[in-house]
């Protein structure tokens, strides 16, 4: 973005909890730190400010905090005013004529406000900035505070973030503002979103005729997504590489970490699992009754207890019926992705983690196995001599009873 000149809006689009604001917070503060970058880079948390009606004063407002020093004289002092008395024509007079002296403010207005008097100055004020070439004069004065920043070849890049979750008219009228008052060389925008629920968020203000992503075209130059698969040939998925990354940091028992690993690989496929519920799953591995004993645990045990916190952050309802023994096993299958090809040894889809899940939870669900000859593998993956009974009831009672995390 620091090669361009023309203003852009890039737009860093995924779903809720696929770790946007977690990414974009930390690289506006690393752009000059650990990349060598030499913008002035803003943080906005626009659902943070959308109590407010007029998003031009909050963002003008994040922008100061962030400008170096050298660069909040009278320029953006300038700026800032006119935000205020954009949002606020009333104030203009207070504001502009009283405080800022003439050569602070457009022509136009002082005009106004010299042959009017005490309360008809306001009266005159307020009619010039609501009428279309008064708020065209202020956007030009903004745009060039704006310039002013940037004329020493260093650029300006406000991320906006969390704008899908912002009220309709607030979420939109951000974009009117980005267009409108940032339109400025050098000055470009990052847009954290979700752009499907942005374009939800035109439908709701707009009706749902309305062609949403061309209006969108109007205000986002190009969009990106942050990857899926990392590692040095991609070739592992971003939320297992996050699972053993914190697992680890959190001192997480190695063991569980492997299992929960294995079992997200082969629920994402099936099922959408984001960063934040991974986030979820660690918290509840941390917190887990008898956790330094997991390791020594049997491992039918280690399986099941696995699926069941998987099942408390993505599918709640499979982990109350699993408890109550009334999950079937397909229903468990679907939801890992389960084939039966995968049970074949000769087969190209041998999956040996899928056959073992599967068995393990067959049995103890049912207490039987689909082949008799597996039938003692899988029983002493509960009990040395394969004598275990009502599985289901002790793990609920030994590891989700004791400490409940969330809502049963």
């Amino acid at each position: 973005m620091e090669r361009v000149e023309d203003p852009i809006v890039l737009a860093v689009d995924g779903p809720w909890g696929s770790g946007k604001s977690y990414f974009l917070k930390r690289w506006v503060g690393a752009h000059r730190i650990e990349n060598g970058g030499s913008a002035t880079t803003v943080y906005f948390d626009a659902f943070a400010n959308d109590f407010l009606d007029d998003p031009l004063i909050s963002l003008t407002g994040a922008i100061g905090e962030r400008l170096p020093t050298e660069k909040t004289g009278v320029t953006w002092k300038k700026a800032k005013r006119i935000a205020v008395t954009l949002a606020r024509p009333a104030l203009r007079i207070g504001a502009a004529v009283s405080t800022a002296g003439v050569t602070e403010i457009a022509g136009p207005l002082v005009d106004a406000a010299i042959e009017a008097g005490g309360k008809e100055a306001e009266k005159a004020a307020e009619a010039f900035w609501k009428r279309e070439d008064g708020r065209r004069a202020a956007m030009l004065q903004f745009r060039s505070a704006l310039g002013e920043l940037t004329k020493d070849g260093n650029p300006l890049i406000i991320v906006a973030d969390e704008l899908d979750r912002c009220r309709p008219d607030y979420a939109l009228s951000v974009l009117e503002v980005i267009k409108h008052f940032f339109a400025v060389e050098r000055v470009h925008f990052v847009l954290g979103v979700n752009l499907d629920a942005l374009e939800h968020i035109v439908r709701v203000r707009y009706g749902v005729g309305v062609n949403a992503a061309d209006y969108l075209k109007r205000f986002v130059s190009l969009s990106t997504q942050l990857p899926t698969m990392v590692g040095q040939n991609s070739n592992m998925h971003a939320t297992i590489k996050y699972l053993q990354s914190a697992g680890s940091e959190m001192g997480i028992e190695p063991k569980a970490i492997e299992i929960a690993a294995d079992q997200i690989g082969l629920a994402i496929n099936r099922n959408t699992v984001s960063l934040r519920d991974v986030e979820k799953i660690l918290t509840r591995l941390a917190l887990l009754p008898r956790r330094k004993e997991f390791g020594q645990t049997y491992f039918g045990y280690q399986f099941v207890i696995i699926s069941l916190i998987l099942w408390q952050v993505l599918k709640p309802e499979f982990f109350n019926r699993a408890v109550r023994q009334t999950l079937e096993v397909d229903e468990i299958e679907a939801f890992f992705g389960i084939s039966k090809a995968m049970f074949d040894n000769k087969s190209e889809q041998h999956n040996h983690d899928a056959y073992i899940l599967s068995g393990v939870w067959r049995y103890a669900l049912t207490g039987t196995v689909e082949k008799e000859e597996d039938r003692s593998s899988f029983a002493k993956a509960f009990d040395t001599f394969g004598r275990a009974t009502k599985i289901l009831p002790n793990i609920e009672r030994d590891y989700f009873r004791i400490f409940q995390v969330g809502e049963r």
